[in-house]
């Protein structure tokens, strides 16, 4: 009868642990390669949203343009259709104020044919005529009267204001008192002379003359309403072009950004995919060739995290698509509670090291030495957490027999205690809110809150 063939002898210790070496050094590296994904998902939603804003900016920008040329277009058609109501009014209305009219403008005509000269100014030379030309005072016609006020710095006194006949006024240097009384006259003699020679009553030819001031008017009145609206116009055709250039460019520029995310973000996924595919060949020749190292890192304290996507914060979940068929979850995700999924067999597995015994199988449903998840820790951790603070920053209670370095020892213990299990509940809480799952407080919380209180308590005891 023939012999079995003989079993293939161990492989020595060195090749092993040079091939967990190397499987170490290996998931070390992705998951530092990894570590940078939860800062690229938050750049990458930040530059989604300012996008948004951006978007929304100029929309609302095109809106009030729109808005504003709108009630500009508006408010000068009611303008001119108030003046051209008044305007035909005032041609129904009696000869009286056709000639106040006809007077009115005689005497604006004549008194802006009276200059301003050197001869029927006294007190006024050359100098301080061409000045008050500069200010825009150079007939009868271009101002009012004056008046007294305080200079325009609140200095130097009281000036003499020379009021134009637009409503402005003006100040000229070396135009005192008797000066600004001149020049008044002056004006008010033309103003008498020019109201004897107006006309005293309305002819024919007048009335026609100021019909056709009417027309004038009228027409002038319409040429300002049409200017308003190509003026509106315009100003839409140019908001218009300018909201559509703008979003045009936001719109280039979020494909090309989107294009990059989604190369990252496939990038990210090939190494999570790689990580778990490391992780598991690394499990398999634990099982295979055991030994203390591999015992400590599957049941110890210290066993590893096989999530290699932890740090990734919760997207948003996709929706089902229209035709009922089941969302899809994108490379490398593995869902929450379920670390040891296995990787999609499109997904190319890297070539592993030659090593004898039997081959790697497959990883297992759940790592012996994972943290149980579950909902997060409830808020009844607190209290302690803040008895222990509390005691810390308040100083209470009171120790007047104890040393001083025992009551700094007890409120450093209260803010280290309290800290620490602040932190691993904190921890926990975020967890739980970016993946919809988290570990249970580990038992050691338990205990060191268990312990210090005792030790506070006898400390206090004994002190007190």
């Amino acid at each position: 009868m023939p012999s079995a063939p003989p079993a293939s002898p161990p492989p020595a210790r060195a090749v092993l642990r040079a091939e967990r070496r190397r499987l170490r050094e290996a998931i070390r590296a992705k998951r530092s390669l990894l570590k940078g994904r939860r800062a690229f998902e938050r750049a990458d939603a930040r530059r989604v949203f300012q996008e948004s804003a951006a978007r929304d900016t100029a929309v609302r920008a095109h809106t009030a343009v729109r808005e504003r040329a709108a009630n500009e277009r508006q408010r000068t058609e009611q303008l001119v259709a108030g003046r051209l109501r008044a305007l035909d009014d005032d041609r129904q209305n009696s000869e009286a104020r056709e000639l106040q009219l006809l007077r009115s403008a005689y005497i604006d005509a004549a008194l802006r044919r009276a200059p301003l000269n050197v001869k029927e100014l006294n007190g006024l030379g050359a100098g301080l005529i061409n000045d008050l030309a500069v200010r825009g005072v150079r007939t009868a016609a271009d101002f009012t009267h004056t008046s007294r006020g305080t200079a325009p710095n609140g200095k130097g006194g009281e000036v003499i204001w020379i009021h134009l006949a637009g409503g402005a006024k003006v100040r000229v240097n070396g135009i005192g008192e008797h000066r600004a009384k001149a020049l008044v006259q002056w004006r008010q003699s033309h103003l008498r002379r020019a109201e004897e020679r107006a006309p005293k009553r309305i002819t024919a030819a007048d009335r026609r003359r100021v019909e056709e001031l009417a027309a004038r008017r009228r027409a002038e009145l319409t040429a300002m309403s049409a200017a308003a609206g190509v003026t509106a116009d315009q100003a839409c055709a140019e908001a218009d072009r300018h909201r559509a250039q703008t979003l045009a460019r936001l719109a280039d520029a979020a494909r090309g950004a989107d294009a990059e995310a989604r190369a990252r973000r496939a990038r990210y996924d090939a190494l999570a995919e790689e990580l778990l595919l490391l992780e598991a060949e690394l499990d398999a020749l634990d099982a295979a060739h055991g030994g203390l190292g591999a015992r400590l890192r599957r049941t110890g304290s210290g066993a590893r995290r096989t999530d290699p996507l932890a740090p990734i914060p919760r997207q948003r979940a996709r929706s089902a698509p229209h035709d009922g068929t089941t969302a899809r979850t994108a490379p490398g995700i593995t869902p929450p509670g379920d670390p040891w999924a296995p990787a999609p067999a499109s997904a190319p597995a890297p070539a592993p090291a030659s090593v004898p015994g039997p081959a790697p199988t497959s990883a297992p449903a759940s790592a012996p030495g994972s943290p149980a998840a579950g909902p997060p820790p409830g808020k009844l951790w607190l209290v302690p957490v803040v008895f222990f603070l509390g005691s810390a920053l308040t100083g209470t209670p009171e120790l007047p027999g104890a040393p001083l370095w025992i009551t700094l020892a007890l409120r450093l213990g209260h803010l280290v205690v309290g800290g620490s299990v602040l932190g691993i509940w904190l921890h926990r809480r975020r967890r739980f809110r970016d993946e919809g799952t988290a570990p249970v407080m580990p038992g050691g919380a338990k205990w060191a809150l268990a312990l210090w209180l005792l030790a506070a308590v006898l400390t206090m005891t004994r002190y007190d």
